[in-house]
């Protein structure tokens, strides 16, 4: 009885351990199209994942504002992956992004519509599980994980950041911003010209739409998954670190992280369907630009919280589809922020 109490505590711990205020970013995604099940040698599997995100709340330091120019972007991020499972401990992983975007926002103080698509930047992951504890109603599986990420997408967009006719136009705001100590200056979008010109700033920029980034970036994290009868519970956190990309523009890194607990509903021996509910976000500092400067409108934080199916067939498919709602944002100065996410996932296991 006591091993058991144990055991459900543990599950419970999955959902409550890391309670921290998040920002889920639409560019950096959780690799969890393929974490349903452990390395099995010699296994080949193939993943397909959507992550669909609209922006459409623009936020001030956390606190909404109107949207008068109905600015808003839509964001669907397909994740196609593979994976070889090389022991029963060991995977490596391939993931090609196919990133497509639309957006109304504000440029040359008029509204303008626009659009991109195409692949994002491309991931290869290791996967190694030291722990797969079973004991009949119990499961228990510990992985961590680590790879590069490779500067594959169109980072165009990022020159928008660091364009003459922009940097002159804050040139002298960045100055007023700069603190004691040294520290370094923080560049703003948007300024007193356009609210005395009673033109709505801009909440969306090239960082927010560009598909790559132009660096090689750096993620690894760690998953925990264990079950007891009918009870499911996971966590799993991921921390990216950023180089400099294209036009010495640099994404902070940032930090990622999921927790969900929840039943099967559904049990055969032919299929399965278990509900959870998923607690989600992301945290970021405030990214960089040429010279070392802060760009001020790019830090955040974010929680989001939501239900989640996930299914298996036979033992071949596996399926997840979630919903994810904000509840807590945090960001700092003007963005454009999530009203909802949309994620989905098929993996087909070889």
């Amino acid at each position: 009885m006591k091993n058991r109490l144990l055991k459900a505590c543990s599950i419970v711990a999955c959902a409550v351990i890391f309670p921290w205020s998040a920002r889920a970013c639409d560019l950096c995604a959780l690799y969890t199209a393929m974490q349903v099940e452990s390395p099995s040698k010699g296994a080949l599997r193939l993943s397909a994942s959507e992550q669909y995100t609209l922006l459409n709340r623009v936020r001030r330091d956390g606190h909404y504002v109107e949207n008068t120019a109905d600015q808003y972007l839509k964001s669907s991020v397909t994740q196609v992956s593979g994976q070889y499972d090389i022991s029963d401990s060991v995977a490596v992983q391939f993931v090609s992004p196919i990133i497509s975007r639309s957006y109304r926002r504000i440029q040359n103080e008029e509204v303008s519509n626009g659009s991109d698509a195409g692949f994002g930047d491309m991931s290869l992951l290791v996967h190694y599980l030291p722990v797969r504890y079973s004991d009949g109603d119990t499961t228990l599986r510990l992985r961590f994980f680590g790879g590069v990420e490779l500067p594959t997408g169109d980072a165009h967009l990022l020159g928008e950041e660091a364009s003459e006719e922009h940097m002159d136009a804050h040139q002298e705001e960045a100055g007023s911003e700069a603190t004691h100590g040294g520290s370094r200056p923080m560049l703003k979008h948007g300024g007193s010209h356009h609210e005395s010109a009673a033109v709505p700033e801009n909440a969306i920029h090239g960082h927010d739409i560009a598909l790559g980034s132009g660096s090689f970036d750096f993620p690894f994290g760690v998953g925990l998954t264990t079950q007891w009868k009918r009870l499911l519970g996971s966590a799993d956190l991921q921390y990216t670190v950023r180089s400099d990309g294209a036009y010495s523009y640099r994404y902070a890194n940032d930090f990622i992280w999921s927790t969900s607990l929840g039943s099967f509903i559904y049990v055969r021996d032919s299929a399965q369907v278990a509900a959870r509910v998923r607690l989600s976000g992301q945290y970021k500092e405030k990214d960089t630009g040429s010279g070392g400067v802060y760009y001020d409108d790019t830090a955040a934080n974010t929680k989001f919280i939501g239900p989640e199916l996930n299914g298996t067939l036979g033992h071949r498919w596996q399926g997840v589809l979630g919903l994810d709602i904000p509840i807590d944002v945090k960001n700092s100065d003007l963005q454009i922020t999530a009203t909802y996410r949309w994620r989905a996932a098929m993996t087909y296991r070889f």
